[in-house]
């Protein structure tokens, strides 16, 4: 019996952790530290590409999982965390990863409703 039994799948955050890993590659393949301030059509279209594709990976989510308070905080520190560690700055990382929480809360409101 797993010491975390009594407590269900409040702490299992495999599924976040693998949505956080799978955004940061996403954003890095897309938009590179190095491109993020860059201001051409390309750069734009890179941005919408990674746009559609985040919204599209956390329907894709919540379609499946309902997350907690719990999991929805891990994955803001996931993100912020791969985000600082691919090289992005502090504070475009704290953003993104707070849209992106953001993000997963609303669609997961419009998905599974009180």
């Amino acid at each position: 019996m797993s010491k975390f039994s009594m407590f269900g799948n409040f702490f299992n955050t495999s599924d976040v952790d693998t949505f956080a890993i799978l955004v940061v590659r996403e954003l890095v393949k897309g938009l590179p530290p190095q491109h993020l301030d860059t201001q051409s059509k390309q750069a734009e279209k890179a941005r919408t590409r990674i746009d559609d594709k985040v919204r599209s990976h956390a329907q894709q989510l919540v379609d499946n999982h309902r997350l907690n308070i719990y999991q929805k905080a891990k994955l803001g520190g996931r993100l912020q965390d791969g985000l600082l560690a691919a090289g992005y700055p502090e504070s475009f990382s704290k953003s993104f990863a707070y849209d992106v929480v953001r993000l997963v809360a609303l669609t997961s409101t419009q998905t599974h409703p009180k």
